[in-house]
């Protein structure tokens, strides 16, 4: 892997690359995969922000407000909540996690990027190492409690894939009629939180293409795991993106579908998870939750490849 320090917009970067990928990382701004590209075409993968100025998002700060693209690694939980378990309970987790709006230390290695932040209010670390695995961008995650403490904790890869007319989501391993429920919607009659969704497909795959005058966004998560651990979006011209994880760590599969809605934006986002619905008080009441013991470890692995 090819590592070196780059720029995006108006901030430090770190470039990596394969001999088909390259991937841009800001440490200094939550560690995000701010850009993944084709190397052969040019071709961006993940939703951009208009804009020549980075819009940092501030720790307590409002996720969307800020450079809401790219693929951000959300931790304890994406929704805003307060901690409801001893000793923590009642302090605030922020918006989409704290550790998106967290400087991570990094060190380049002859073969890796390695990254590391640690939690100002809960007693964790969280490291990931970055290297090329078969010509993949792989991400190795780590976080490690360091209290004799459990803490309850959703992760989950918040990761806004670049859409478009044609394009389909294909979900290995899922059927045509497999049940989800929703956990937001802007359209409301289609439902709301907690409401009983269908996922729908045909020739392998649920396109996503939108009318003209559509804008709604929604999101939902599979009502039983999913240990296939993989996501894929093929576009209109066959290149084929695959995000394969560990199944067994993150069962927990979201899908995110942004038809023209939030920021005008055209995105669809993968969002395996450790728990449900999007904070850990309401996965340990779905019993679909995440637990990192005392002293613990909790591993977990994201690649990224091209596919055929």
């Amino acid at each position: 892997m090819k590592i070196r320090e780059a720029s995006y917009k108006n901030v430090p970067a770190i470039k990596v690359e394969t001999e088909k990928l390259e991937a841009l990382f800001l440490p200094e701004y939550g560690g995000k995969c701010t850009s993944l590209k084709d190397k052969k075409n040019g071709r961006e993968f993940l939703q951009q922000a208009p804009g020549a100025h980075y819009k940092k998002l501030a720790y307590d700060g409002n996720y969307v407000e800020a450079e809401c693209s790219g693929f951000d690694d959300m931790f304890p939980t994406i929704d805003r909540c307060y901690y409801s378990r001893y000793p923590w309970q009642g302090i605030e987790i922020p918006d989409h996690g704290e550790v998106c709006a967290l400087a991570w230390r990094y060190e380049a290695e002859k073969d890796r990027l390695c990254m590391r932040t640690q939690s100002p209010r809960f007693g964790y670390c969280l490291e990931k190492r970055i290297s090329n695995r078969d010509d993949a961008i792989s991400i190795d995650y780590q976080a490690t409690n360091t209290t004799q403490f459990e803490l309850d904790f959703v992760y989950a890869a918040h990761c806004m894939i670049a859409a478009e007319e044609g394009g389909k989501i294909i979900l290995p391993g899922v059927k045509d009629g497999e049940k989800a429920s929703l956990v937001f919607c802007s359209d409301k009659n289609r439902g709301k939180y907690g409401s009983p969704f269908i996922w729908k497909e045909n020739e392998r795959g649920a396109a996503v293409t939108p009318g003209p005058e559509t804008k709604e966004s929604y999101k939902f998560f599979f009502d039983e795991p999913r240990r296939e651990g993989c996501c894929e979006y093929r576009y209109a011209d066959g290149t084929l993106l695959v995000m394969s994880y560990s199944g067994d760590k993150l069962p927990y599969l979201g899908i995110w579908i942004n038809w023209n809605d939030l920021h005008d934006f055209f995105n669809i986002a993968f969002e395996p998870s450790s728990g449900s619905f999007d904070r850990p008080d309401a996965a340990r009441m779905w019993g679909q939750f995440s637990v990192l013991a005392p002293y613990g470890v909790y591993e977990w692995n994201i690649t990224f490849a091209l596919g055929s």
